[in-house]
């Protein structure tokens, strides 16, 4: 999803603001017209098929109608949402059509709120916008232990919606915040479960809004999540594709966590699927080597690209040396260098050390190039396959088939018996084991 930042002005006082990087910036508050003109051709030309406006807070922006209207004249089919803390006027919902945008309402429990009236606002602007005819969402964010696990699961009964959204509040790179700490877990964990429990005895869908590692939640809790809640259990262990934020100036980054380890410009890219590719290329893979637990770097799922090992605005040293090190070669081009000087065994040492987020489907293949330099092409076939199952570029698929054709035949010995008799059909048979002293078959 990507989020187009109207406002960095907010009313509300939420303990874990998540932007409060960009609200020190010391930048222009608002989104101009112009620039919302730009992303609007921007948008129509990538074929953005979904977009959020976002803030601080989007309401207060004083042309909010004007831009939701240009949008849709300009962006048909892109489908959007407004997302904001609730506290704002609410007369301004008369100045936006339900048919051209839904709205999701960021809820935090009465006490939260510095000012004790705004609790009362948020629940009014809700109601408002629901007898209007929006489409309305709620999210609930969790940062301190003693939280109260029924509270968001009564509010979305009482506003009879089927749903609501949840996340573990993330720190913010390079600044203090109220957010939960990776040692907190298995105390939240608890507290969250139950949380979702209390929405499945309502009947209501409990979905996730940022990922958390796969040992969250102990493997029963698991079990139980992906059978009441799977848009909770479908957001577990990886942050794919990143969430991407665009900023009054178009800028992009890669969420208000990560905000400080790089900043692009939005008209240096074509599609939504650039700009996540390089994140994930740039800032994503280079974090991955290790989670924000200890045994991170030694758990399968992270090594599989199944977990990314906790929020990577945890790994605080570690993006500060991302950004230093964004313009270093990559792991295609340093296995390039090794292969054309020669040198397939160092070409081979730098994949094998790499993480599983580095071996794009380019490096994968130049493995198995390497492999076969080597002599060893049953493993350059396993490398070649996989490359060929994860490309998506024609041009490199087209290489990848020529390389497996090349391909001995003696590497593609499976072990696995063919038999194919004249006038009988095809079939595979395994070969006999034995097990416990018997055939198994």
């Amino acid at each position: 999803m990507m989020n187009l930042i109207l406002s960095r002005e907010c009313g509300n006082s939420c303990p874990y603001c998540f932007d409060e990087a960009e609200k020190q910036a010391g930048q222009k508050h608002f989104i101009s017209m112009e620039e919302v003109g730009a992303f609007a051709k921007w948008a129509y030309n990538a074929r953005l098929p979904y977009l959020s406006l976002s803030g601080g807070e989007p309401f207060l922006h004083p042309k909010l109608g004007m831009i939701v209207k240009l949008f849709r004249q300009n962006c048909r089919d892109t489908a959007i949402r407004i997302l904001s803390g609730g506290v704002f006027n609410k007369d301004v919902l008369d100045t936006i059509s339900p048919e051209d945008a839904g709205i999701i309402f960021n809820v935090n429990e009465p006490k939260d709120y510095e000012n004790p009236k705004h609790f009362c606002k948020v629940i009014n602007n809700i109601e408002t916008a629901i007898r209007k005819g929006f489409r309305i969402g709620i999210g609930f964010n969790v940062w301190r232990l003693d939280f109260d696990t029924a509270f968001i699961s009564n509010l979305a009964h009482r506003l009879a919606l089927p749903r609501f959204t949840w996340a573990v509040a993330n720190p913010i790179n390079g600044l203090p915040s109220k957010a939960v700490l990776p040692e907190q877990y298995p105390a939240f964990s608890e507290r969250c479960f139950q949380m979702l429990q209390e929405a499945a005895r309502l009947n209501i869908e409990a979905g996730l809004d940022c990922s958390l590692p796969l040992c969250f939640f102990n493997d029963a809790q698991m079990g139980w999540v992906r059978q009441y809640h799977p848009g909770t259990a479908s957001l577990m262990g990886t942050c794919e594709p990143p969430p991407i934020d665009v900023t009054p100036e178009l800028e992009v980054i890669r969420c208000f966590a990560c905000s400080k380890a790089a900043r692009l410009k939005l008209r240096d890219f074509h599609n939504q699927g650039e700009i996540e590719e390089w994140f994930q290329k740039h800032i994503d893979a280079q974090l991955l080597h290790k989670g924000v637990f200890p045994y991170c770097s030694e758990c399968q799922h992270l090594k599989e690209g199944r977990c990314y090992g906790g929020c990577l605005a945890c790994r605080e040293e570690d993006i500060g040396l991302v950004r230093e090190k964004l313009n270093s070669p990559s792991l295609e081009q340093q296995m390039d260098e090794a292969l054309g000087t020669g040198k397939a065994d160092l070409a081979l040492s730098y994949f094998n050390a790499a993480n599983h987020w580095l071996k794009t489907d380019a490096a994968t293949f130049k493995a198995a190039v390497a492999a076969s330099k080597l002599g060893d092409w049953t493993q350059a076939l396993r490398y070649a396959t996989k490359a060929n199952y994860n490309a998506t570029e024609f041009e490199t698929m087209r290489k990848i088939r020529e390389f497996i054709a090349s391909i001995p035949s003696s590497a593609l010995d499976t072990g696995v018996e063919v038999a194919a008799n004249e006038g009988s059909n095809v079939f595979v048979s395994l070969p006999v084991q034995t097990v416990r002293g018997k055939d198994s078959t």
